[in-house]
């Protein structure tokens, strides 16, 4: 393999990071939108707290479900 020759599975690792990206991309979105719900959440009914624990339980499984989706992949390899 010569240093101007791309290697063979070039579109392979392409394919690869692309996935990666993508992942992160959704990864973010989804814990995004956890916080917008939990902040609505709690700026539509202060006081209550009730909205405040039910925000907070929306955000610990968005986490939860972020880490398993990750430990899933990881054993997927």
């Amino acid at each position: 393999m010569s240093a101007i020759e791309p290697p063979k599975d070039m579109p392979q690792l392409r394919a690869r990071r692309r996935q990666a990206r993508r992942r992160r991309y959704r990864l973010r979105i989804d814990i995004g939108l956890g916080a917008l719900i939990a902040a609505v959440a709690l700026f539509l009914a202060p006081g209550v707290a009730i909205v405040a624990v039910a925000a907070l339980l929306i955000l610990l499984i968005c986490i939860v479900s972020a880490i398993f989706g990750r430990w899933a992949r990881s054993r997927q390899r």
